[in-house]
């Protein structure tokens, strides 16, 4: 019985050598590292795919798990293996980014270019004076596009001509690019004398911009801070499904949609409208380690994070949603706002020095 244990704890431990040595399953050990990723340049909140790639004296590929670090430059990096995800967090960070892994006594090298702030949008974040302000939950809107529909339909309530009972339809007001007067299953049976008449333009699809602070930190001169960060990603079903109604011609298809339907569809069609990039995800809580470096070039800084919200919902030309407008007064329209977080966290840094 003794001779077997050992000859166990004989197995363990060669099958622990070949792990630390780099020799993984007869392919050799590792004798160089490269690191590839699949976008040199950035902009604030976007993302890049860093892979290391080790390789044997032979040249075969091989799995392996390194240590990855930010030597220089500010963003935040999400490791998972041989893989990362480098954020350009930082808002106000222009220039070189420089990204380390190790392996044993390898190290490979890459520069990212982070090109600042987030193109269409004016700097949103407060400017505190001190570093021990305090800051607001969340950041003031921005408006960054209104757009043309084709379609549009809304909620409204119809009175039923048999039993008098109320109740709301999704109605058709403007169809292919033309005004309509809402299509009713029954005459005289709109609750809303102004649903027998054209709408005065048809609603456009606005999308806006605003961010929720998920992290704060008052950090001393020189500080390396890394911390593990929950915060909602995704929109919800019932929130996507109204809007998906609203700006499509598929208004009766809509009890029978599944999730997957839904993200194909209004992905499809936000993107179509609005020439903009977006995914929709059914809303969910996820948890990221984010890593920060600042230069020692101030006593003290404000750190902050911040969940980027992506909102899109009808309005009128002007880009106040439909309950709001005065355009639209007495329409009783629902602007069917869907709210998409996480596409992107931001960091933001303030420096202060003191007196």
């Amino acid at each position: 019985m003794a001779r077997h244990i050992r000859q166990k704890f004989l197995v363990v431990i060669v099958f622990l050598a070949v792990l630390t040595s780099g020799c993984l399953f007869g392919a050799g050990p590792i004798t160089s590292l490269e690191l590839i990723v699949d976008k040199s340049s950035l902009l604030a909140g976007e993302t890049a795919i860093v892979t290391a790639v080790g390789k044997t004296e032979k040249g075969k590929v091989v799995t392996f798990q390194p240590q990855w670090e930010i030597v220089s430059g500010n963003g935040s990096l999400e490791p998972n293996g041989s893989q990362a995800v480098f954020y350009a967090s930082d808002w106000d960070h222009k220039g070189t980014v420089k990204l380390q892994v190790t392996y044993g006594k390898l190290q490979a090298d890459l520069e990212i270019e982070t090109l600042g702030l987030l193109g269409e949008m004016q700097d949103p974040f407060p400017k505190p004076e001190s570093a021990f302000e305090l800051m607001p939950d969340r950041t003031e809107t921005q408006i960054i596009s209104t757009n043309d529909l084709s379609f549009f339909s809304n909620s409204v309530p119809l009175k039923s001509t048999a039993t008098g009972r109320i109740f709301n339809v999704w109605a058709r007001f403007a169809w292919d690019g033309q005004v309509m007067i809402a299509d009713s299953p029954a005459p005289n049976s709109w609750v809303n004398s102004l649903h027998y008449s054209e709408i005065p333009e048809i609603p456009k699809l606005s999308h806006r911009v605003h961010f929720e602070r998920i992290d704060i930190e008052v950090l001393d001169r020189g500080t390396n801070y890394s911390r593990s960060v929950a915060h909602r990603t995704g929109t919800t079903k019932e929130h996507a499904t109204e809007l998906m109604w609203s700006v499509t011609s598929e208004t009766t298809a809509s009890a029978r949609w599944g999730w997957g339907d839904i993200q194909t569809k209004l992905t499809a069609e936000i993107r179509s409208v609005t020439k903009q990039s977006v995914r929709i995800e059914e809303e969910t809580t996820v948890t990221k380690s984010w890593s920060f470096q600042h230069p020692n070039d101030h006593d003290v800084y404000l750190y902050t994070s911040w969940n980027r919200v992506d909102t899109f919902y009808l309005s009128d030309s002007n880009g106040v949603p439909l309950e709001e407008s005065e355009i639209f007064k007495g329409w009783g329209f629902s602007s069917n706002p869907i709210e998409i977080r996480g596409s992107g966290v931001v960091q933001r840094t303030w420096g202060f020095d003191y007196e």
